[in-house]
């Protein structure tokens, strides 16, 4: 009997061991759902910051197109097509990080505001990519109108003006041709962005 008794005992014990050790792994594994999703709230934050970033890199661009007057030179069109390049690039980059976060994250989860948020952005800098091209569809239009302008007057001045001007015509000619093609590999990229951001929004809810 008092075996019986020392042996219920111990299987109170036991039970009530494993009770306090189940009870204690609950907050271990809240802690450890607490870490990845802080974790991927950061990862989410810096995807916005790249954004953001991106965007006022655009309105920059926007303001130099909208505000130019008179012929831009060479040096300028090729400065601008460096800042075109590198946002088509950074936006190619967020693109990969909207695929990676896809793959891994969970629907119904606290991240959806900031997809949401990232999906807002995305479409902005989709609008302003597409801004930036009619800009510069514009500036081409000027410029080419001015360089036939500037062709017949040289062609009045003599051999030798003519061959300086239409050299510096096409030079001109070739720049915006350059630029136009920055200006769409920028679209693609806005584009692109916005359809993985999309995605990843539909996958967070």
């Amino acid at each position: 009997m008092k075996f019986k008794f020392a042996f219920s005992a111990g299987l109170v014990l036991v039970t009530g061991m494993g009770l306090a050790f189940a009870g204690s792994a609950v907050p271990a594994q809240s802690s450890k759902t607490s870490v990845q999703q802080d974790a991927k709230t950061k990862e989410f934050k810096d995807i916005l910051v790249k954004l953001v970033r991106q965007d006022e890199y655009l309105d920059e661009a926007i303001e130099i197109l909208d505000t130019a007057s008179g012929r831009p030179s060479q040096e300028d069109l090729a400065a601008l097509g460096v800042s075109l390049k590198s946002i088509a690039k950074n936006l190619r980059h967020v693109s990969a990080l909207n695929k990676a976060e896809f793959a891994a994250i969970q629907p119904g989860s606290d991240l959806s505001r900031y997809t949401n948020t990232i999906l807002s952005y995305s479409r902005k800098v989709d609008r302003k990519s597409v801004q930036v091209g009619s800009l510069i569809a514009q500036l081409s239009a000027k410029n080419k109108k001015t360089a036939m302008r500037d062709a017949v007057s040289s062609k009045k001045g003599g051999k030798k003006a003519r061959g300086k001007k239409l050299t510096e015509v096409l030079a001109e000619q070739r720049s915006m041709a350059r630029l136009a093609a920055d200006a769409r590999a920028l679209r693609g990229a806005s584009r692109d962005l916005s359809a993985t951001s999309k995605w990843l929004y539909i996958a967070s809810k």
